[in-house]
């Protein structure tokens, strides 16, 4: 391990490589590898700005509130308040087509809105033979085609609503009219998600009239247009980046192609490639890893495409070998056996770490599906109201849950109470609460309590929710009417958690994330055969294994079936990966 503030040679390239890609002129394709500090070059880039007032600003644009928040905190954190104000924008992608390319052509009456998703409001699909809900029909954009295409994406539908579809009397076409005959009355009242935002944003780029009338203000204000974690724009989003581009907007993109694993909305490392290979005719590369050991980054390396030399560890020299759990997977739970000892395979994966100096609350458990981990109480996207009431109940009654999960389970708990308070008026919390003048610490004060008064939920939940609701006190201007608003139905009651002391959470949901120790679990049979022969370029597994493995700093545990274990040990050992099968 070198010294604090020691230079090495290999310290002295990474940061040589960051300071480049601060300085280099948009506009530019930066390829960044896991923990190269991507953050830190962009908002290095920013912080150069002068401080004195400036015509033109520049946009920092992330796919994530948390990325948003640190360069946000970073720019104060350094006495530059200045940059997080007009004529600067840091914010998400979402957030930036709204504002910049679809909310100034947008009636101001009634107001727009930018929703997170349409399970904010009550927005059911009706005149069918069953209602369900609009969130619950995820939709794509083919911007190919001019205007672009749109259509539900029924292959993507969860098991629950596709069962609901299929039991039916009606077909799929009259479903999609139905379908977008809703999303287009809630549209007309203002209301709009992201992925109206970037329909819309494509559709004024493409209109000589709209684009006269966005682009001026948005080449006066902006210098330049940075945008972070690039491998996950969609097809869609990289049109919208190419018409900027071609109108003359300077853009950075910064990212990594081997990190695309977001392919169910449209993102394609190649897609990526292509597009910077068009925006800029060299790269800028970081491939500098200040996280993880030089282990872990030659075992990331066997998971890349192109057979890529592993990067380069900055700051550590760590020889901790990578750990091989043989395991006997539980079919669902989480309750997982090490298949040598016959004790659950997360406290061997504890105790192994503590040989290392590695403690639980310092490591974290992954996999590719929510039903292999343990400890896990998420609420699924597309569920009902009644189950997602639960979700939101189990939340605030547990220890530790995050700040943003329980303001989560307040706006769901809002959501049941105003659809039972004001049955006949529309929009989200939000609107509702405007309307009557209700304070936003009222709302959520009563949330809050009426989450707590519940009893746990099991499957004759609904009638408890029911009296629950009867008897709590309304809010002002309330005027139920009957059993209108009722979360009906049986709730998807959460399996019993294992502890493990341990973070747990899909690899989807652990961008920008790290830990000392992770465990990644491969519980499918055929895991090593994939590995050894699968292309990353074009196998969106392999590239989330890649994520997995390299959110760790120090130790990399890998569990999987018991006889795929001497493979994987042959096909690590041959890329000259130490490893310890335990």
């Amino acid at each position: 391990m070198t010294g604090p503030g020691q230079v090495t040679p290999v310290r002295a390239r990474a940061e040589a490589q960051q300071q480049a890609a601060v300085a280099v002129p948009a506009p530019a394709f930066i390829p960044a590898c896991p923990g190269a500090g991507k953050t830190h070059v962009i908002t290095s880039r920013h912080l150069q700005l002068p401080r004195r007032r400036l015509r033109q600003g520049r946009a920092l644009i992330s796919f994530t509130r948390v990325a948003r928040d640190q360069m946000i905190r970073r720019c104060r954190k350094t006495g530059r308040a200045d940059l997080v104000q007009a004529p600067h924008f840091i914010g998400t992608l979402d957030s930036f087509l709204w504002e910049f390319l679809v909310k100034p052509l947008r009636a101001a009456d009634p107001v727009p809105r930018l929703l997170e998703s349409w399970a904010s409001i009550k927005a059911p699909v009706e005149d069918v033979d069953r209602v369900i809900s609009l969130h619950r029909f995820p939709m794509t954009i083919d911007p190919s085609q001019n205007p672009a295409g749109e259509a539900v994406a029924w292959d993507k539908l969860r098991y629950e609503t596709r069962q609901l579809i299929e039991a039916s009397s009606y077909s799929r076409r009259a479903w999609e009219k139905r379908i977008f005959d809703t999303r287009k009355s809630w549209c007309e009242q203002g209301y709009h998600t992201g992925h109206e935002a970037r329909f819309l944003a494509l559709w004024n780029l493409r209109n000589a009239k709209a684009a006269a009338t966005l682009l001026p203000p948005l080449l006066s204000r902006f210098s330049e247009v940075m945008v972070d974690e690039a491998q996950d724009c969609s097809a869609a989003d990289l049109a919208i980046l190419q018409l900027l581009h071609n109108a003359g907007l300077p853009l950075v993109l910064v990212g990594d192609p081997d990190q695309a694993i977001y392919a169910w909305r449209g993102a394609e490392p190649q897609a990526l490639r292509s597009f910077a290979a068009g925006l800029s005719p060299t790269t800028h590369p970081l491939t500098g890893n200040w996280r993880s050991s030089p282990v872990i980054c030659g075992l990331a390396a066997t998971l890349r495409t192109g057979q890529s030399p592993p990067d380069t560890s900055v700051v550590r020299d760590d020889a901790t070998p990578v750990l091989l759990l043989p395991a006997r997977f539980a079919a669902s739970g989480g309750r997982h056996l090490h298949a040598p000892s016959g004790a659950s395979l997360f406290d061997t994966f504890g105790a192994l770490a503590k040989e290392y100096a590695v403690q639980a609350q310092d490591c974290l458990v992954t996999a590719f599906k929510y039903a292999t981990l343990p400890g896990i109480n998420r609420e699924k996207p597309d569920t009902s109201a009644i189950s997602s009431l639960a979700w939101a109940r189990t939340t605030v009654n547990t220890p530790g849950v995050s700040g943003e999960d329980l303001a989560r389970a307040c706006l769901i708990a809002a959501r049941v109470l105003f659809g039972y308070w004001y049955p006949e008026q529309v929009g989200g919390p939000d609107r509702i609460s405007a309307a009557h003048g209700l304070p936003a610490n009222q709302v959520n004060r009563s949330a809050f309590a009426f989450l707590h008064s519940l009893p746990p939920p099991h499957k004759k939940w609904g009638p408890q929710v029911w009296q629950a609701m009867k008897a709590w006190p309304p809010l002002p201007g309330a005027a139920p009417q009957g059993k209108k608003g009722l979360p009906a139905g049986v709730p998807t009651v959460a399996r019993r958690q294992v502890t493990t002391g341990m973070r747990t959470n899909i690899v989807h949901q652990l961008k920008g994330d790290e830990a000392d120790g992770v465990l990644l679990l491969l519980p499918d049979a055929g895991s090593v055969q994939r590995w050894a022969t699968g292309d990353p370029a074009t196998d969106e597994v392999l590239r989330v294994w890649y994520v997995a493995v390299t959110r760790a700093r120090r130790l990399a545990a890998i569990a999987l079936l018991e006889e795929e274990t001497d493979a994987l040990t042959r096909l690590l050992t041959e890329r000259q990966i130490p490893v310890r099968v335990v």
